[in-house]
């Protein structure tokens, strides 16, 4: 599990929803490790921020080509 803040430029999307979905798994196993939870859970929120971000960056951009084509 990487250990790195998320950029935005570079984010790839599929692969942030797989590893997010990943870490859900790993908490719906069961397991008990408190440390790797904390972990996980931590790079679960930096995730799911980071997609939170991107799809407002997306919906933006779609207003605009909108409001560009509505003219």
């Amino acid at each position: 599990m990487p250990d790195k803040k998320l950029k935005q430029d570079k984010l790839n999307v599929t692969k942030a929803f797989l590893e997010l979905e990943e870490i859900t798994e790993w908490f719906e196993s069961g397991e008990a490790d408190l440390d790797a939870g904390l972990k996980k859970y931590e790079r679960a929120m930096e995730l799911a921020e980071a997609l939170r971000v991107r799809l407002e960056e997306a919906e933006n951009k779609i207003t605009e080509i909108q409001k560009k084509h509505s003219a």
